[in-house]
């Protein structure tokens, strides 16, 4: 049980670090900004994806919404889940062949490109 307990805090983490990186990643910041260069950020790309700006855009409004959710997650400390979807997006990592998102994939994919 206690395994348990240490796989679930140890998912906890990682899940907390990957929305921060993605964050980070969104907004275009450092991720030893500070919050009024978070907050700055976030006012200048917002201008620039709100859907009234782009109102051709259909992805506008998502862009937008995960502008927010990265605002929130870095400045505010609160979890948002569109944050883990974008997160997931930029994971699946795929070659022609294997998926580089997991210890096997990568290990079939390092086989065949060293010994062929």
């Amino acid at each position: 049980m206690a395994l348990e307990e240490n796989q679930d805090w140890q998912s906890t983490i990682a899940r907390r670090i990957r929305r921060e990186k993605t964050a980070h990643s969104v907004l275009g910041v450092s991720e030893c900004a500070s919050i009024e260069e978070i907050r700055r950020a976030f006012r200048r790309k917002s201008r620039t994806v709100h859907p009234d700006t782009n109102t051709g855009d259909p992805e506008a409004a998502r862009r937008f919404h995960l502008l927010c959710c990265a605002y929130k997650c870095l400045a505010q400390g609160m979890a948002c889940e569109a944050m883990d979807e974008a997160g997931r997006e930029r994971t699946d990592v795929r070659t022609s062949t294997y998926s580089l998102n997991n210890p096997w994939g990568y290990w079939c994919w390092w086989r065949k490109q060293y010994f062929g």
